[in-house]
């Protein structure tokens, strides 16, 4: 079994805190409680420096036990029943049926830009994320787990974050969007296709000639409802 959130194998109770057809390390559920922390009625979650949005600090996790670790993943399971029962209850109070929530199993799309070249946004998502109809002739991908058979870069975009070297980011893209533009297959991914892919998206229409202010209504608009899932991500388009 893998951590369904960074892929890493384990065993179940030593590893990994299982659920119902998914898991998530030690690891991933410490810093995910570091992140939201947890419900009042719950133990708190353990404050460690190193934890954040992007990944965890190597040595912050080597300072930690197994033992720890497996504790708050297993408090993260024991906040996600109440949760749970919260979204359903609210859901109930406003009257919002299961079909009116937006749903999303992956993405396979193609995007035609302002300028009318073609990027396929994709996820990494399946048994096999590099099955295709027709292989693309290049790629360009924001998570480093992407290694497909065909030409590709990629560029360090932590997940729930933005690039830090802004310049080295637009540099890529408009690599990829002259790509487009020539007649190539071209394609660009993230892991769930959303924050990272709407955003690098939002950024390919401004560069293809869309308003800087309208691009991320845009790409939502155009691409997926919940492209680009940060405030940080939104300002990053129109900064």
């Amino acid at each position: 079994m893998r951590c369904a959130f960074c892929g890493r194998a384990g065993e179940p109770g030593r590893d990994l805190a299982a659920g119902p057809g998914v898991a998530i390390c030690g690891g991933c559920a410490a810093a995910a409680t570091a992140v939201v922390g947890a419900p009042a009625e719950s133990p708190a979650p353990v404050a460690r420096p190193g934890w954040g949005r992007g990944g965890v600090d190597p040595a912050a996790l080597a300072a930690v036990s197994q033992g720890d670790l497996i504790a708050e993943a297993t408090l993260v399971w024991e906040i996600a029943a109440p949760l749970q029962a919260y979204l359903e209850a609210a859901k109930a109070a406003l009257g919002v049926a299961d079909d009116d929530r937006p749903r999303c199993a992956g993405h396979r799309d193609p995007v035609t830009l302002a300028d009318g070249s073609v990027v396929w946004a994709v996820s990494f998502a399946g048994a096999d994320p590099y099955a295709r109809d027709e292989r693309p002739d290049y790629g360009l991908y924001l998570d480093e787990r992407w290694s497909p058979p065909w030409p590709h870069d990629h560029v360090h975009w932590p997940d729930f974050d933005v690039p830090a070297d802004r310049a080295a980011a637009e540099a890529a893209l408009a690599g990829l969007l002259a790509r487009a533009r020539a007649g190539e297959r071209v394609e660009i991914g993230c892991l769930g296709g959303h924050g990272r892919t709407g955003t690098a998206l939002a950024l390919l229409a401004v560069l293809a000639g869309t308003p800087a202010p309208e691009a991320v209504a845009w790409v939502r608009s155009a691409y997926c409802p919940r492209a680009v899932e940060t405030a940080e991500q939104e300002a990053f388009v129109t900064g």
